[in-house]
């Protein structure tokens, strides 16, 4: 993605800039909710951190970057919130601009601050004065969009296995990533670790196990087979995938899975029923994840990674 562009609209060109941030939070004082607000001072307000993308970086990667680099904390996303728009005026022309956002947790809130001519101040306040601090209709979209939300114990990242190769005469369960899917799972481990994920669960095929490997050994965590990810486990009991992830999500944190494609696929579908969010499309390609969000066992929210 570029972190700038032109387009044409109404005769003339307008630049898009592309940016991340997140809403990081902990619960302080008594268990109330408190998020990190950054003072600027050279537009003399507060904020929720944020920033541009870099030339082609994800907008997660710049998200947990830019959240990180603002206020010193060391972040693990949670769930995609929103994105927020904007027009920014300008003599050559108006410049869009427009923002996505996480939920964020961290396991060091405390951790140490430099203030500079960039970020002069960082605090941490309730929700409640970040609605009265944190004037820009922006900030308070993403408020807004965290506010409505039960409390996210637990991610689940669910995947599909990399590309395959196709020149293979062995037996199924021995069929290995081809080169291109080794790639594809290297590039993939390096956002799924973003959300540093304690347990690793694979289906028992080779391609599977091989699709976790870089991630397991990203975050050195262990990597474990679990039969109810297999395709033929699946045709037998449909909802044993479902019932299993809602297993490993009660434990909280963040698990990580690689299942068969047509039980990642069915998977989403039977979870997102159940629980009454809207997935129009399911469909997963190789070395394809699914960021899935839930508050205890419950499916809260959804997305492609």
């Amino acid at each position: 993605m570029s972190v700038e562009q032109d387009t044409v609209g109404n005769g003339a060109p307008q630049r898009q800039v592309a940016a991340a941030g997140g809403l990081l939070w902990r619960n302080g004082e008594r268990g109330v909710v408190e998020v990190i607000a950054v003072w600027r001072p050279k537009v003399g307000n507060w904020s929720l951190p944020k920033g541009k993308l870099d030339p082609g970086e994800h907008p997660l990667t710049a998200a947990c970057r830019e959240v990180e680099e603002e206020t010193g904390i060391p972040v693990i996303p949670q769930m995609r919130l929103c994105r927020a728009s904007y027009v920014l005026p300008n003599p050559e022309g108006d410049v869009l601009k427009y923002v996505d956002y996480w939920s964020m947790r961290t396991e060091k809130p405390d951790a140490a601050f430099i203030a500079d001519e960039e970020i002069g101040e960082r605090r941490w306040i309730t929700l409640a004065e970040a609605r009265e601090a944190l004037t820009r209709p922006r900030d308070q979209q993403v408020l807004r969009a965290f506010g409505e939300l039960p409390p996210v114990t637990a991610t689940v990242l669910l995947m599909a296995p990399a590309e395959v190769e196709q020149a293979w005469d062995g037996p199924e369960v021995t069929r290995p990533l081809s080169p291109r899917g080794q790639d594809q799972a290297v590039r993939v481990a390096a956002l799924a670790s973003l959300y540093q994920p304690d347990r690793a669960f694979s289906a028992t095929g080779r391609a599977s196990v091989q699709t976790l490997e870089p991630i397991a050994q990203a975050v050195r965590c262990r990597l474990s087979g679990d039969t109810a990810f297999d395709t033929e486990a699946h045709e037998r009991n449909p909802e044993r995938s479902s019932g299993r992830l809602r297993e490993l999500a009660g434990g909280g944190g963040t698990a990580i899975i690689c299942a068969e494609t047509e039980v990642v696929s069915d998977t989403v579908a039977i979870l997102a029923d159940e629980d009454g969010l809207e997935t129009a499309d399911v469909s997963t390609r190789p070395g394809e994840a699914w960021v899935l969000s839930l508050s205890g066992q419950k499916l809260v929210g959804v997305e492609r990674l």
